[in-house]
């Protein structure tokens, strides 16, 4: 019963989303990825696959930026404004579905973002999987800092350290799903061009 509810405020989550999305903004974030998807190519330093998986992780980055600044929830704003060291512990555990379904957002909106960015790094052939995972993991967490220090200065939501832990593992999640897809498939399989 519980997941059902859980997949239902997912589902409500997602509706709310696309009422409100700029797509004016959406369009402008995806002409620079593929702009920036389109010079790579025409350089030919890198694979068709590894400036694909870049050209998605920029557009990813300027998507999660856009949404958690620019998009507005029904008649107020996402959250209440200030600034949270850490969420309280009947927060967390007490604080019903919603707050699990929170949690797990901030953890799933950031795996794409992980697994493309380590698709890219893994093209250029100068990281090794665990270097890669660190590097990744790193700007997943200045992506998530960046975001909720946005929020807080333009008093769009609550800078709140969870939300930069959950991101961060969310990116780390998604570099390690793209890890283990090219130990178990191999790197033939994956990448377009060899």
């Amino acid at each position: 019963m519980m997941i059902m509810v859980a997949f239902g405020s997912i589902l409500s989550l997602i509706r709310s989303v696309f009422a409100h999305v700029p797509w004016g903004h959406w369009a402008v974030i995806g002409t620079v990825s593929l702009a920036l998807t389109v010079v790579l190519l025409i350089r030919k330093r890198y694979s068709t696959y590894s400036a694909i998986c870049f050209g998605l992780s920029v557009f990813l980055g300027l998507f999660l930026l856009d949404t958690a600044v620019g998009i507005r929830w029904g008649d107020g704003v996402k959250h209440m404004t200030g600034f949270s060291l850490s969420a309280e512990y009947h927060r967390i555990v007490l604080g019903g579905v919603a707050r699990w379904t929170e949690m797990f957002a901030n953890v799933a909106v950031f795996v794409p973002f992980g697994f493309f960015l380590s698709e890219f790094l893994s093209t250029t052939k100068r990281f090794s999987a665990r270097r890669q995972i660190d590097r990744v993991a790193l700007v997943a967490f200045g992506l998530s800092l960046c975001i909720e220090t946005l929020q807080l200065v333009f008093r769009l939501g609550v800078f709140e350290i969870t939300d930069l832990v959950l991101n961060t593992l969310g990116g780390f999640v998604g570099s390690l799903i793209s890890v283990g897809l090219r130990k178990v498939v191999g790197r033939e399989v994956i990448d377009i061009n060899p």
